[in-house]
């Protein structure tokens, strides 16, 4: 018995079946096109791999206690004088040369006028300071940077080296002559507020025990 169908059906049939082939075909190569993406996603957004920075190695914690103990044995062996040395060592270390030419410039016993010009918090309430230290002992001593004096005032003052006393009066034309540098008067202009003109602080400068005494050491002969 011949097949009685339609020639135009079974193309029909032919065609669905293909369309139905072909949408499952698609269906899962798009599953894998998105799985491999996520895939992919997913390993772009690690960072990549980094060597851990470590930290560079701590000083070993008995390297401390070693290094006191060694200044103890050191302080039961010194004498007065040894240790006064080994200070004096270390107390010229930290001088530059500009900072021996004011101790050599004080030695003789004088002192030098030293102002300090301060700013107004409110009238009549000092604010700060806007120049510290500044001093004459800077052209006394011929240093080679003017400009860099109440830096080298103030390290001085730090190693307790010199000392800060009250005005003196007998100084009133040093002081004058330290007025008119410019780095004063431009401090003092930028302290100014209107009709309220900086406060200007009047100290001298000079040498301290402990600065006469390491003048005399270095100065002594055939010193170490």
């Amino acid at each position: 018995m011949g097949n009685s169908q339609d020639p135009l059906e079974r193309v029909a049939g032919l065609a669905t079946g293909a369309a139905r082939y072909w949408l499952r075909t698609s269906i899962r190569t798009q599953e894998y096109l998105m799985g491999w993406l996520d895939d992919d996603s997913d390993k772009s957004a690690d960072p990549p791999d980094r060597p851990t920075p470590t930290a560079p190695d701590a000083p070993p914690a008995d390297g401390l206690g070693s290094k006191m103990r060694d200044l103890l044995d050191r302080a039961l062996d010194n004498s007065t004088s040894s240790s006064q040395v080994e200070l004096f060592h270390h107390i010229l270390d930290q001088l530059v040369a500009d900072e021996a030419r004011i101790i050599s410039a004080l030695s003789d016993g004088s002192s030098s006028p030293l102002v300090t010009v301060h700013d107004w918090a409110r009238r009549a309430v000092p604010g700060r300071a806007v120049l510290e230290n500044a001093s004459l002992i800077g052209r006394t001593a011929n240093v080679a940077l003017p400009a860099m004096v109440p830096t080298y005032v103030s390290h001085l003052l730090s190693l307790g080296l010199v000392e800060i006393g009250p005005e003196d009066p007998d100084l009133k034309d040093d002081y004058e002559v330290l007025l008119a540098e410019t780095a004063v008067l431009d401090a003092v202009k930028r302290a100014s507020r209107g009709p309220l003109v900086a406060k200007v602080d009047k100290f001298t400068l000079s040498l301290s025990g402990l600065g006469k005494s390491l003048w005399e050491a270095t100065m002594q002969q055939g010193g170490t």
